[in-house]
């Protein structure tokens, strides 16, 4: 049985761990005429949920404000406290000049596989699984990456840093198999177009079905991103476009996103956000934990889903290694999908989330942080539900 405690002591408890930064630096050495570095972070987080708590996925160590419980469900009144060092990750990189240009690698894994080798009542073991995987090929100002790496449709810039994996609506979270060429136009400014693996998405959480998906789907051709980016001293600029194609029960249908973040620095090392985001079919790329971006009608027909949202935020720079971050995002799934049943009464309707995060960079290696965010959703059939989750992580990168 877990105990609820105080989620302001279990801060305080853990901040003595943090008595001395100790300095490491990511191990680098030669293979013959190949530069490798290997490094990583272990990350301890704490995780207190009030008013509600989830157990998946990743036995709810993760939050993705689509997965916030149901008023009357089972999890929707609880509080719940655990702890994790899952997240933990390591990495491989290598670099190497060959005729054809810079070539450089990367592997990265974490412990976030949803695998578990027990429960957490002995050795809270949970399976290793790959994050990036890719080798990049750069000649003058072209580039050339195959692998699995992130989405070309996402902008990290654009992008506001989170406690955990996810962040609030309005967010594009997908990592997965590509081949991507990037022409630089010059330093920091640049466009991309990516052929990606194609899949249709989530069409159940756990024993609820969000979207009916027929019996078959097929995926035969790669979902393509076209991407532009751009950057000077003060903004970043990236609009997105992405084209899906859709088979199911043997008919086809073609979906589309488009998408746009912007940054703007201010003062002494501040930074506001803000993004836009719209699509038919956008599905999985719209956020972690949302649902497929087409199924099948009452008609019989294949039916693409109507989506948009819009997130900001502000990054503000307290001083030199203090960082106080605001942010807040939402998002809405059009009716219609409902109406023609593609989508059930469990899918998701609208979605809110805000978010407010301390980060502490005690030294170069080791930084402490402390965040609460809360969400709030409807699904199609009218239910509304909401929870508050807070959390405080010790994370040492070497």
């Amino acid at each position: 049985m877990k105990h609820t405690t105080s989620f302001v002591g279990l801060s305080a408890s853990l901040l003595p761990l943090l008595c001395a930064g100790f300095h490491a630096q990511a191990l680098e050495f030669d293979v013959n005429d190949t530069q490798v570095t290997l490094g990583g972070y272990a990350k301890l987080t704490a995780i207190y949920d009030h008013d509600g708590t989830i157990t998946a996925p990743f036995n709810g160590h993760l939050y993705s404000v689509y997965s916030t419980p149901i008023d009357g469900s089972p999890n929707a009144d609880r509080s719940d406290l655990q702890m994790t060092a899952r997240e933990s990750r390591v990495f491989l990189k290598t670099r190497s000049d060959t005729h054809y240009g810079k070539l450089t690698s990367h592997i990265e894994g974490d412990f976030f596989a949803d695998i578990d080798a027990d429960s957490p009542t002995w050795s809270n073991s949970n399976g290793f699984r790959i994050r990036h995987a890719y080798v990049k090929l750069q000649n003058g100002q072209h580039s050339l990456l195959t692998g699995q790496t992130w989405s070309n449709f996402m902008d990290l810039a654009g992008s506001l840093p989170s406690m955990d994996f996810s962040t609030d609506p309005g967010n594009s979270f997908v990592r997965q198999p590509q081949v991507r060429y990037q022409y630089d136009l010059r330093p920091g400014h640049y466009v991309a177009v990516s052929l990606e693996n194609p899949t249709l998405g989530m069409c159940q959480a756990g024993p609820a079905t969000l979207v009916n998906c027929g019996n078959l789907s097929d995926d035969k051709l790669p979902d393509t991103v076209i991407k532009y980016f751009y950057a000077n001293k003060r903004v970043t600029l990236s609009p997105r476009a992405l084209i899906r194609r859709f088979e199911l029960d043997g008919q086809s249908e073609m979906g589309y996103g488009l998408a746009v973040n912007g940054t703007l620095k201010f003062g002494n090392g501040h930074k506001a956000v803000l993004g836009l985001m719209v699509g038919d079919g956008i599905g999985r790329y719209a956020g972690l934990g949302f649902n497929a971006g087409a199924g099948i009608s009452a008609d019989h027909t294949t039916e693409t889903v109507k989506y948009k949202s819009i997130m900001g935020g502000i990054n503000l720079a307290l001083s030199d290694n203090l960082l106080w971050s605001i942010g807040a995002g939402y998002s809405e799934q059009d009716e219609e999908g409902f109406e023609q049943g593609v989508l059930t009464g469990a899918a998701n309707h609208e979605a809110f989330s805000w978010h407010s995060n301390l980060y502490w960079n005690i030294d170069s290696n080791l930084q402490y942080a402390l965040g609460v965010m809360s969400g709030e959703v409807e699904n199609m059939a009218g239910q509304k539900g909401d929870m508050t989750r807070f959390q405080t992580y010790i994370k040492y990168s070497f």
